[in-house]
């Protein structure tokens, strides 16, 4: 999504300044030509301060390093643009005499311009980064809370029991049987598989083990092999060693 907001940004830029320097100079195929050679160099620029310079240095706050790298890369990349300029200014000199007068004139501010779109679109990528992090916030946020307000719904000894998910440490398989094990130290058994108790449970639960699921709130400690929850030690097995390492990082 972000890039193809980016694709078309830079699109309507090199279709609005042919369009601009066009009408000013009278040519729009030399406005075409300094728009073609030119915006891929600021293209490059606008790649490296965006995916680099921002998320590396300014929003880690090591703005003496961001100044100092932003300067270097404006000096490299507009020593660049003056190259193709007068490169161009040469061959233009050489087969359009008439032209050369008209360009100067009118074409000076050119790479100043192309700068400024630069900014404006570090401007807008920071918003859009802004937005983005604010819905995943405000999706996790509801997530949280639809957890926290979930319950799972068990028969115990003839009876319906409904448990918050908030308050479940983890859950224990005995065969045909589960033991649910929550923060008040209840043991609650109901005629279930483990398996299928697990398609009911939200993704904060994880399976470790044949025998063990558990809720990743509750987690007090974990290595490789054991994951502790309150003073209990689970077992982590080797056919679910894979997926408790990707969601936990051992």
């Amino acid at each position: 999504m972000k890039r193809r907001f980016n694709i078309i940004y830079w699109l309507a830029v090199s279709a609005i300044l042919i369009l601009i320097f066009g009408t000013r100079s009278g040519s729009f195929i030399n406005a075409f030509y300094f728009v073609s050679f030119l915006v891929p160099v600021v293209l490059v620029t606008s790649w490296y301060f965006n995916n680099y310079l921002v998320p590396y240095y300014l929003l880690r706050k090591r703005y003496g390093r961001f100044i100092i790298l932003t300067i270097f890369t404006v000096i490299i990349s507009l020593d660049i643009i003056m190259i193709i300029v007068f490169i161009a200014f040469i061959l233009i000199a050489r087969y359009q005499p008439d032209q050369l007068k008209s360009l100067i004139t009118y074409y000076y501010s050119f790479p100043v311009i192309l700068y400024l779109t630069v900014i404006v679109n570090a401007f807008l990528n920071m918003v859009y980064d802004y937005l983005e992090i604010a819905e995943d916030m405000k999706a996790l946020s509801a997530k949280k809370k639809n957890y926290s307000d979930g319950h799972l719904i068990v028969r115990s000894n003839r009876q319906t029991r409904k448990i918050s998910y908030s308050s479940i440490n983890y859950i224990e398989s005995m065969s045909d049987y589960i033991i649910i094990r929550t923060t008040e130290n209840h043991k609650i058994v109901t005629r279930e598989t483990i398996s299928r108790i697990e398609q009911r449970l939200p993704s904060q639960f994880l399976r470790i083990h044949r025998s063990f699921i558990v809720n990743l709130e509750k987690v007090v400690s974990f290595t490789r092999d054991q994951i502790t929850i309150s003073d209990t030690e689970l077992p982590v097995s080797r056919t679910y060693k894979k997926s408790v390492f990707e969601k936990t990082r051992l």
